[in-house]
């Protein structure tokens, strides 16, 4: 699955940046999600799927594989579970745009087993429908 978009915020990069490294702020921001960590370059999200096939608690842990705060980063997700995998990178830019932050995201994707089959059935339509609660989330945190 790839899939891409922007967002615009009203703060400055440095705070859009910052929320993103916060593990309170990410919590609350992320539908589903029962908790949030980060230790060094690994983020760890444990988050509650609603969805068929793969309802309940899984723990997914981006390594943030690249950083030039606060303009980019990469994210690498290798999520493996003897039903499913989910395999990709997530790309993050951050840009001054007037007296805001606009931000841009891609994501390429693979994703195997009962994650493979929701992704058939609900497809970008729910990945699409979580980032913008997510940014929605975070706009008002930021």
């Amino acid at each position: 699955m790839d899939f891409s978009g922007a967002q615009q915020f009203h703060s400055a990069p440095q705070q859009v940046w910052n929320a993103l490294h916060n593990p309170a702020i990410l919590k609350e921001s992320i539908p589903g999600a029962r908790d949030v960590t980060i230790t060094g370059n690994q983020i760890a999200i444990t988050l509650h799927i609603s969805l068929p096939m793969i309802g309940g608690d899984v723990t997914l842990a981006p390594t943030i594989k690249q950083e030039q705060p606060p303009q980019h980063a990469v994210l690498a997700i290798n999520y493996v579970s003897d039903v499913s995998t989910l395999k990709g990178d997530v790309t993050i830019d951050l840009a001054t745009d007037g007296a805001g932050t606009r931000l841009t995201y891609a994501a390429q994707l693979h994703l195997t087993g009962r994650i493979g089959v929701a992704d058939n059935i609900v497809g970008k339509t729910a990945a699409q429908t979580g980032l913008n609660h997510f940014f929605k989330n975070l706009e008002q945190k930021v």
